[in-house]
């Protein structure tokens, strides 16, 4: 019997986490969709790339609007080639779209977690109702969005945060510093700049700019970088610029688990919004939250936006945990000021530490992605009953 097939759309990095994860759980499937590196390791056959659709903002998207619509109109070809389910994965402006060619085609749809709705895009919600069988949520407090709309045909289940899962390390203090080359003596200091072209180009040489300027202060520290693979040379390039700076580029040739174990080796980091800021919540080090897009893309954002917060640890903790330096806020001399009062100061460092630990305790247990996994399962044992 030939397996049943599961088309998968993701967009983005995290996306890719996740599901490549969750596609492991579905080996019984024939997996296909819009892929990242994970999900292809995992035997997902991919007919596009993340690297492909992959943007940040509005502006932002022009350039890339005809590669978007050309995987588009890929996907709904492969759509009406004969696919029993669709599992999206975050990413809405492309994806709600796709859900609504798979309900027009009859396919079974599923929505894993949920667009950031709560944030800018309550007007999405019944579309979202309108065109999804099963949305399966990973933050405790969606459901409040969603409660009215629940019947019959749209169905809500909150699983707890997959990360729980993912978030682990492997190295010691040691062996990570060995493998380095870094001094003992030196302390490790996490930049995070992003996972797309984008965000490097707009982010990484400020924080390249602080470290300089913290290096004068904190001779001690010693800067890694974490990236994907594929953004390895291109962050290099402009560290490179910076010939006298103590810093290492590293990515998953160097640690299975390149971001998880700098922020788990680092004394502080700067990290750019997105799913990292949880990561770095749930490993529980202390960190400061950087972004900055297109001045046209952050004016229409904030004429959208309405959370106090960017961060989803202070948007679950209800209040500014993490501190944000957003657009304008991004500065060196801001950072520098800020990473020098918290490294001076060891009480405002453990009240960090502390909060932390408080928004990972909310985040649910381990086994979101087993959950997951089994209620779609489910959706494919109750066709065979009916």
């Amino acid at each position: 019997m030939e397996k049943r097939k599961i088309f998968i759309s993701v967009g983005e990095v995290s996306g890719d986490n996740y599901a490549s994860e969750l596609a492991k759980k579905l080996s019984d499937f024939q997996l296909i969709g819009i892929t990242g590196s994970k999900m292809e390791n995992v035997g997902v056959k991919s007919i596009a790339n993340i690297n492909e659709i992959s943007v940040v903002g509005i502006t932002e998207i022009i350039p890339k609007y005809f590669k978007i619509r050309k995987v588009f109109k890929n996907s709904v070809e492969e759509l009406k080639k004969g696919v029993d389910l669709i599992i999206v994965v975050d990413f809405p402006g492309f994806n709600i779209k796709l859900l609504k060619e798979a309900k027009k085609l009859g396919i079974k749809t599923v929505y894993f977690i949920s667009p950031q709705v709560w944030a800018w895009g309550k007007k999405r919600i019944p579309k979202i109702v309108e065109n999804t069988d099963l949305l399966i949520s990973i933050l405790p407090f969606e459901k409040d969005y969603y409660s009215k709309y629940i019947n019959e045909n749209f169905r809500f289940e909150y699983v707890g945060h997959p990360l729980l899962d993912m978030v682990k390390t492997e190295e010691t203090e040691e062996s990570f510093r060995e493998k380095l080359n870094i001094p003992k003596w030196k302390k490790v200091f996490g930049l995070f700049a992003g996972s797309r072209d984008g965000e490097i180009e707009n982010i990484l040489p400020t924080l390249l700019r602080v470290a300089d300027k913290l290096l004068l202060r904190f001779p001690y520290l010693y800067f890694v970088i974490p990236t994907i693979e594929n953004l390895v040379e291109k962050v290099q390039n402009i560290v490179n610029t910076f010939p006298s700076l103590p810093v290492k580029v590293v990515s998953t040739n160097d640690f299975k688990y390149p971001s998880y174990e700098v922020m788990d080796k680092s004394i502080f980091s700067l990290i750019t919004s997105g799913t990292a800021t949880l990561e770095a919540t749930i490993i529980g080090k202390p960190f400061a939250l950087v972004y900055k897009v297109s001045p046209i893309t952050y004016r229409i954002a904030k004429m959208l936006v309405s959370v106090d917060y960017v961060g989803l640890p202070n948007i679950i903790s209800g209040k500014e945990i993490i501190k944000e330096f957003i657009q304008n806020d991004f500065t060196v001399d801001n950072l520098v000021n800020y990473i020098t009062y918290i490294l001076n100061n060891r009480n405002k460092y453990s009240e960090i530490e502390q909060n932390l630990k408080s928004v990972k305790d909310k985040l649910g247990g381990k086994g979101a992605i087993d959950r997951a996994s089994k209620l779609i399962i489910e959706i494919f044992e109750k066709d065979l009953k009916s």
